[in-house]
């Protein structure tokens, strides 16, 4: 390995624990601020933590069963992957100002409904191509066996081959979390709430220690999330590679 690739080698090795000071550096300078808006800062992460749960509930189980209609077949498999990358292409703030006029006449313009929508199409992607490799990395002998100890296909489908399927779909809904988690602070701007009224706020009013004190919540929300899906992932996998 060349002397430049060591270099980024142990960079990238470092770098969670400068994220790490960094994140903890920005607590400390953010801190008084933070604590004069704390009943603020609960009720936005509060808002921000609803807009993710309401359009996880929604996503996971779409993502999931779109995945499982399509794994194996190559046309809708093709549709539904192309569809769902086509949607990760429209910028957030686009998506989220689109849905203005088209939920306008049903009174639902602006608010928590456009926005979890949008989170609900923008979380479909990693879930549904993750859905499909699971289902298909299922090894071919594991199956045989089910089959031959007597299971019929759909038995082998919800006995065998999803729950094994279960640690690469997990690794799908953390994908999408953590990114919903992001796009969810543009919801502010069409009147969903979350910690993206600090960041507008604060671009608006030039305040800077609004705009990072809602930046940082984000990404420890964020940082939270992934790694509680990352435990149930490994809890999985290991289920996933007992004999």
């Amino acid at each position: 390995m060349s002397m430049l690739g060591r270099w980024i080698e142990k960079l990238l090795a470092s770098l969670p624990w400068l994220l790490a000071v960094t994140a903890a550096g920005l607590l400390v300078k953010l801190a008084p601020f933070l604590w004069a808006y704390r009943d603020l800062a609960l009720l936005l992460s509060w808002q921000h933590l609803r807009l993710i749960g309401l359009s996880m509930t929604i996503a996971v189980p779409l993502g999931v069963l779109i995945g499982g209609l399509t794994y194996g077949r190559a046309l809708p498999g093709a549709l539904a992957l192309g569809s769902a990358s086509l949607l990760m292409t429209i910028p957030s703030i686009a998506l989220f100002g689109a849905m203005i006029p088209l939920l306008a006449p049903l009174g639902a313009g602006v608010g928590t409904i456009p926005a979890v929508l949008a989170l609900i199409l923008y979380s479909q992607l990693p879930i549904i191509r993750n859905t499909r490799t699971g289902l298909q990395s299922v090894p071919a002998p594991v199956l045989r066996t089910a089959l031959a100890l007597g299971m019929s296909p759909w038995q082998v489908f919800w006995r065998v081959r999803f729950p094994l399927a279960w640690p690469f779909i997990l690794s799908g809904i953390r994908i999408a979390m953590v990114s919903a988690v992001g796009i969810a602070s543009v919801a502010a701007y069409i009147g969903a709430g979350g910690l993206g009224r600090w960041i507008f706020g604060g671009i608006r009013r030039t305040y800077p220690d609004m705009v990072l004190a809602g930046a940082l919540l984000i990404s420890l929300l964020a940082v939270a999330l992934d790694r509680t899906l990352f435990t149930l992932q490994r809890f999985f996998q290991r289920y996933r590679e007992q004999p």
